[in-house]
């Protein structure tokens, strides 16, 4: 017995030994540390606004700053560093991409505009991992069960994005870039406040030449013609002040994309996708204690498979057209008992409708009814978080000429405490519940199939001052009836139990004229029923991004590194690993003058070869300029 402690001690120290020297950099680095904003105000974690330093939970921001710097041509590519979150994709821009958050399933994660759940499709895949970045003007990173706060889905967090509105005086913007693969990016916009009316409007458009999707050694049949890309987008949000505790407000965006992709024969195929959605909102200051919000959205998803330019029922999931249709009603409130007593409260309604066609198409309609409350108070040094959601959902589904019903209901919970140690020092622990609902398409194909049901635990360590910010974190999630699916028939199962422990740690400052970020995750994501790691997801990865000005230039580099990871031979079902990866990005920026600057960005400078998804190929070396317009 002593010696197994033993070994679990020493196991321990050499996996959280990169960790804890992370975050005792934050404590040297603070000393040194000027002019960065280390203690944002963020409100994914508790439905209400918080500093940084008070968050029980593990949270990461991304600003508009940071979006320019990372010169990121994606989604995906911009949340690829930050603490526990990988992603697969199946080729380039444009191609089937997968985001793991905390080791959990693509369908195990929340994505949020402006406080609004992105539609899924019916697989549970995100619909929005190709949103513009220029639309964007932060990103918050909730890691961890949230479905307390957020429901079905919320498990390994929630990636809630906030798009630009108008500030300041009203004005133009822009951007223009030029990169490898004949990479074209444009995007304009206009924006600004008068008079209590706030407008931003944004347009854009990216086309690439690409290259081929397919690793012609492992799929000897593949056409080995690149595969292009290309991307129209378009957003308008306007916001008008009716009076000092009223303001209403409308947000309209679209998005069309065509994308050429492979599969292992000689034919071309192409996905054509776009993404619609309508939104109007109200904010009301009701007295001083209660802030009302109300917000109701439409969206419209719709997908059209081709093959050699026409359309054909083909494809692993015998699908080649998808129309989906969500209405959503979000009411939620923030209510301030007292100066340290606050509650939130709220209902979140939606309505899916998916339909399919091809060989085995189905007709789904879901509907969602979600009720929640918290409360987080502050007793002397002690931060206490409560969180309570009831969700039910009702399933229609029309499948091979039958018709079948099903009701799910799950109550989440969160419980969480922090323990402020001394001026920067801080603890913290939460306990928390929560589930997924199966997908259309699980319901379409096994109408028996459980819903998913988890358990997790995070504790962890703060530093903060005004200067730095350090977070150590423990997790630990397990997961009851996990859903997976039969390798012949596709058909949707549940597979038993799976579970995912670890240790992140993250860390922002500025160092002796360096800016730095960096981050840690050290995990351990298994299928418990079958004796085997879970597909795509690598054990340790790591990030560090350090920068500074040099005279009139701004400098600096990435490293990105992860393990190697288990993954599945779709041509044969066979195990296959992919190996551990190691990339390296410069970049440097020149401020022409107040209004235009000057960006370059080599990535992957050492043309490292690797695969996020086995049989699928990555880029290679690229080199890409931007000329940004932004008036101060």
């Amino acid at each position: 017995m002593k010696k197994s402690i033993r070994l679990r001690a020493r196991a321990f120290a050499r996996v959280s030994a990169p960790a804890l020297s992370v975050l005792s950099l934050a404590v040297a680095a603070s000393v040194q540390a000027q002019g960065i904003e280390v203690n944002p105000v963020v409100v994914s974690a508790t439905r209400m606004e918080q500093p940084l330093s008070d968050v029980l939970s593990s949270v990461s921001v991304i600003t508009r700053v940071d979006i320019d710097k990372s010169q990121a041509s994606t989604l995906a590519d911009l949340l690829q560093g930050e603490a526990g979150f990988e992603f697969g994709r199946n080729g380039g821009p444009g191609t089937v991409t997968s985001f793991f958050l905390r080791g959990q399933n693509s369908a195990n994660l929340v994505l949020m505009v402006d406080g609004v759940r992105v539609q899924t499709d019916s697989l549970g895949s995100l619909t929005q991992t190709d949103m513009p970045l220029s639309q964007i003007e932060r990103i918050e990173i909730l890691r961890g069960n949230a479905g307390a706060l957020y429901g079905d889905a919320a498990i390994g967090g929630v990636i809630n994005i906030f798009t630009r509105k108008g500030k300041g005086q009203l004005m133009p913007y822009g951007a223009v870039s030029y990169g490898t693969y004949n990479t074209r990016d444009l995007s304009v916009g206009y924006g600004g406040e008068v008079d209590g009316k706030s407008l931003d409007l944004n347009a854009g458009a990216t086309k690439s030449d690409g290259f081929s999707s397919m690793n012609k050694q492992q799929n000897t049949n593949t056409n080995p013609a690149a595969n292009a890309y290309s991307k129209d987008n378009f957003s308008l949000r306007f916001e008008n002040k009716l009076n000092q505790t009223l303001r209403l407000g409308v947000r309209v965006a679209s998005t069309k994309s065509d994308t050429s992709y492979d599969k292992n024969d000689a034919s071309a195929y192409a996905l054509k996708a776009s993404n619609d959605t309508l939104s109007a909102f109200a904010r009301q200051q009701l007295n001083d204690a209660w802030f009302s919000t109300l917000d109701l959205t439409h969206a419209q998803l719709k997908y059209e498979d081709f093959k050699n330019g026409s359309p054909y029922p083909a494809s692993s999931f015998n699908s080649s057209y998808l129309d989906g249709k969500q209405d959503a009603l979000r009411w939620g409130n923030v209510y301030e008992i007292t100066k340290d007593h606050k509650a939130s409260f709220g209902v979140d309604l939606m309505k899916d409708e998916y339909e399919t066609s091809g060989n085995n198409g189905y007709k789904i309609n879901r509907n969602t009814k979600g009720y929640y409350g918290g409360l987080t108070s502050v007793l002397n040094d002690w931060t206490l978080q409560a969180n309570l959601r009831r969700d039910q959902i009702d399933l229609d589904n029309t499948a091979y000429g039958t018709l079948s019903n099903s009701k799910i209901g799950a109550t989440s919970t969160l419980l969480g405490a922090g323990y402020q140690l001394n001026s920067v020092w801080k603890l913290t622990g939460t306990a928390s519940t929560g589930f997924r609902a199966p997908t259309a398409y699980d319901i379409s194909t096994n109408t028996a199939v459980k819903q998913e049901e988890f358990k997790s635990e995070e504790a962890g360590v703060v530093y903060a001052d005004t200067n730095a910010y350090g977070r150590l974190v423990y997790f630990n999630t397990r997961t009851t009836n996990a859903i997976g699916y039969d390798s012949v028939s596709y058909a949707a199962l549940n597979i038993g139990e799976t579970k995912n422990s670890g240790l992140e740690a993250t860390l922002r400052t500025n160092w002796r004229g360096y800016s730095i970020k960096a981050s840690f995750t050290s995990q351990d994501p298994w299928n418990v029923s079958e004796n085997k790691a879970l597909e795509r997801r690598a054990r340790h990865y790591e990030s560090i991004d350090v920068s500074r000005p040099m005279g009139s230039y701004d400098v600096g580099a990435r490293v990105y590194a992860a393990g190697a990871r288990h993954d599945t031979d779709w041509n044969t079902y066979a195990p296959v690993t992919l190996t551990g990866y190691t990339l390296w990005s410069f970049y440097a920026s020149r401020k022409i003058d107040n209004e235009w600057t000057a960006r370059v960005k080599l990535e992957n400078a050492f043309d490292r070869q690797y695969q996020l998804a086995y049989g699928y190929n990555t880029p290679g070396r690229g080199i890409y300029a931007t000329l940004q317009y932004q008036p101060k």
